[in-house]
């Protein structure tokens, strides 16, 4: 007798479910324990990417350094580190390890992302006398994805060799 679809169902999504988080139930429970804000333990049981203001406030909860530098670890950063970002954590008493752990995820971001580099748009007919393809991408970091967003059509210019 086949099984209803349902407790499949069930059983699937919390096995999908029971792999988001980096850290375990009793890591979670001295976390919280801690006074650590619910938005953030949401953010550590989900395993998104921590920003500057929530390190701080991890690290003046007094959570340990190791368990803050395995969720940079693990789910990196989705943006590029300031140099006021630096300052304030440094400000704030944040270790050293985690401000280079974050510095080294930021590291790797804006080298997925930077132009020439990463998910950009490339094209054959870039060529020295035609110009560059019409509908190309610049490739600039600034949106987070690597796009600076669709320039439009060239117009055909013959003397762009000279250029």
């Amino acid at each position: 007798m086949p099984c209803p679809p349902l407790p499949l169902a069930v059983l699937a999504a919390s096995l999908l479910l029971a792999g988001c988080s980096n850290f375990s139930k009793t890591e979670l429970a001295q976390i919280r324990q801690r006074g650590v804000p619910p938005a953030i333990v949401v953010k550590l049981e989900r395993g998104h990417v921590l920003k500057p203001a929530e390190v701080i406030e991890l690290t003046r909860r007094s959570v340990p350094d190791a368990l803050i530098i395995r969720q940079i670890d693990d789910t990196g950063l989705d943006y590029i580190l300031a140099k006021n970002d630096v300052a304030s954590l440094r400000a704030a008493r944040v270790s050293p390890p985690i401000i280079d752990a974050l510095m080294a995820e930021s590291d790797r971001f804006a080298r997925n992302y930077a132009p020439g580099f990463g998910p950009h748009y490339a094209s054959p007919y870039d060529d020295v006398i035609y110009g560059s393809d019409p509908y190309r991408y610049t490739g600039d970091a600034t949106d987070g994805v690597g796009f600076s967003g669709y320039q439009g059509p060239r117009t055909y210019d013959p003397y762009v060799w000279r250029r």
